[in-house]
């Protein structure tokens, strides 16, 4: 092939290939219908759109009034009594029930909450 010619091809194959990617491809204003099993795609172009705007509504915010939440106060201290009681007259009366059930463990179980009981109510 002679220079020229091969030139000449080349510029129009260039020129072609630059016409062919500035068509869009598939430009089109309608909706694209295309059929997958049988007939060919096709296009359909609406006659008329229709678009409604409707005009925004302004509605004003309601106002709302919150009341100022609850005060709690924190509740007065308590202040309880020391257990000492309590265990010095379970020791007490371990030992009275000891002494006077002659070592039974029953009469030592009793004699030491009777004097919890006693030794508490002395406490307070």
């Amino acid at each position: 092939m002679k220079t020229k010619t091969f030139l000449s091809l080349s510029l129009a194959g260039l020129a072609v290939s630059v016409f062919a990617a500035s068509m869009p491809a598939l430009a089109h204003d309608g909706y694209f219908y295309g059929h997958g099993r049988y007939g060919r795609p096709h296009f359909v172009y609406p006659g008329q759109r229709v678009v409604i705007v409707r005009p925004p509504v302004f509605v004003p915010r309601p106002v709302v009034v919150y009341l100022p939440g609850p005060v709690y106060y924190a509740p007065a201290p308590a202040y309880y009594a020391q257990p000492w009681g309590t265990i010095g007259g379970a020791i007490a009366g371990a030992a009275i029930g000891g002494a006077v059930g002659d070592g039974r463990p029953g009469a030592i179980a009793a004699g030491s909450v009777i004097g919890a009981i006693v030794g508490n109510g002395l406490s307070r």
